[in-house]
């Protein structure tokens, strides 16, 4: 599912200054691709993430997602064309605090109108498949912060989405549970799904294999993230 940006642009006016989050990029994502992006604090990524990912429209530009022009849907078929193809990873999990894992997980077959009993198996087994069967009942305050982020990535998945943007995955995480998220992402690529990460850390950004650099709303770097002579991806290419 090929994803087609040209000259996108999202401009903010604040106390009459206009505010260039992202400043004229184009780019091709090609179906089944890994790809990280990257940038400071203020570059525009995470506003590029939403606009690609049917969240928020542009002011100006076009992005074509498996050849269907999003920047012309309504609101109500935006959230339709998310629910059928796209999958969200947040950093702050967004689960809903009273529910348990799988009411979590439920959500989006609830939107998509699966009957009740189809849409508990459904999300028992995706459950079962991130290693939380056995806490199906749990809310997100009684799991750490690794489980709540296989609840959110369970719930990114059960509508078998072709594309998963996750924005700072692993930002609130230790380092043990961001490498277990970071295996579940990898094993999503090999699987064939695109993958569009968000991150500011180089350790993240290298289970990519291509990095879009971004300063100031502009891309500065778009190319392939090379390995060194040990198979291991070069943290100089990312920094």
């Amino acid at each position: 599912m090929t994803i087609e940006v040209k000259d996108l642009y999202k401009i903010y006016s604040l106390e009459g200054v206009e505010i260039h989050a992202v400043n004229g990029i184009s780019i091709n994502i090609e179906d089944g691709e890994f790809v990280s992006i990257m940038g400071q604090s203020g570059s525009g990524k995470s506003t590029l993430m939403h606009i690609i990912g049917c969240l928020d429209k542009p002011t100006r530009g076009s992005t074509k997602i498996d050849g269907q022009e999003t920047t012309e849907l309504s609101e109500n078929e935006l959230a339709d064309f998310r629910l059928d193809k796209i999958g969200f990873i947040f950093q702050t999990f967004n689960l809903i605090p009273r529910a348990s894992a799988l009411k979590n997980v439920e959500l989006p077959l609830i939107y998509a109108g699966v009957n009740r009993v189809e849409r508990r198996e459904r999300a028992v087994k995706m459950l079962e498949s991130v290693g939380l069967g056995d806490r199906l009942g749990s809310r997100p305050t009684q799991l750490s912060g690794g489980q709540q982020q296989r609840v959110a990535i369970a719930r990114a998945l059960i509508n078998d989405p072709k594309i998963i943007f996750a924005d700072e995955p692993t930002g609130n995480l230790d380092s043990k549970s961001g490498a277990e998220i970071m295996a579940i992402l990898d094993s999503l690529h090999k699987k064939g799904k695109t993958v569009i990460l968000v991150t500011h850390e180089a350790e993240v950004a290298e289970h990519a294999n291509r990095l879009i650099r971004l300063l100031d709303g502009k891309v500065i770097e778009d190319g392939p993230i090379k390995a060194n002579n040990t198979g291991g991806k070069r943290k100089n290419e990312l920094v």
